[in-house]
């Protein structure tokens, strides 16, 4: 039986059919997040509901650091919370680095402009906390996300086609496809913690405005 028409509608995950996510395109809402796998060069995006839905999902390659930005704001509006992968602890500074950290206060400028939520709203997920709630041990190397995803039935977009005429573009292609799982596990991941814990303020969490790094299980609290 279809669903209602009074549901609100969603944008069609990039690679699926409406009629995959329900009768034409009305599917129940669930609250969802953003998450954010954040570097340098390229970087992917993909909101999930709270019955880990991928609802939206989009990457960098190919085109500009603002509409990027854009396309996160838009993807923001729609969503309780955001949460961006944290450059890991420990890096020496570097060109990168700087590249990375403005780009994260450009994002949380932009969403604090446009959506309707707070500040507390967007936090940042150091890389070695969410691997490790997959077992990803240190050297695995960024390309064991694929496999790991796919353990939970997700297939990144296939970016053949994008790839073509470009030199070096299968590399960059597999790359990007690397982003796009280390996103959903990101997402996942917070979803779980918000599903164990209550809360996305978890261990490993931080925020824009702080310099803290909740070091202490938010369970803690009340012992």
């Amino acid at each position: 039986m279809c669903p209602a028409a009074t549901t609100s509608t969603i944008d069609t995950p990039q690679g699926a059919s409406s009629s995959s996510l329900g009768c034409k395109d009305y599917v129940t809402v669930l609250p969802s997040i953003v998450a954010v796998d954040l570097a340098a060069k390229y970087s992917a995006a993909c909101r999930m509901d709270t019955g880990y839905q991928v609802i939206d999902q989009f990457d960098s390659w190919q085109i500009s650091e603002q509409q990027f930005i854009w396309r996160l704001t838009d993807m923001y509006a729609d969503a309780e919370y955001m949460v961006i992968e944290d450059l890991p602890h420990g890096l020496k500074y570097s060109t990168l680095v700087k590249t990375v950290c403005r780009l994260q206060g450009r994002i949380f400028h932009a969403c604090m402009h446009e959506s309707k939520y707070a500040d507390e709203d967007i936090i940042f997920a150091a890389p070695a906390e969410w691997r490790k709630h997959y077992d990803l041990k240190r050297g695995t190397g960024p390309e064991i996300v694929v496999p790991t995803a796919a353990e939970f039935g997700y297939t990144p977009p296939d970016l053949s086609e994008r790839a073509k005429g470009i030199k070096g573009g299968k590399a960059i292609a597999r790359k990007v496809a690397t982003d796009y799982c280390s996103a959903y596990l990101i997402a996942r991941w917070a979803q779980d913690m918000k599903g164990i814990h209550g809360t996305y303020n978890v261990v490993g969490t931080s925020r824009y405005n702080t310099e803290v790094i909740r070091k202490k299980d938010v369970d803690d609290k009340d012992s």
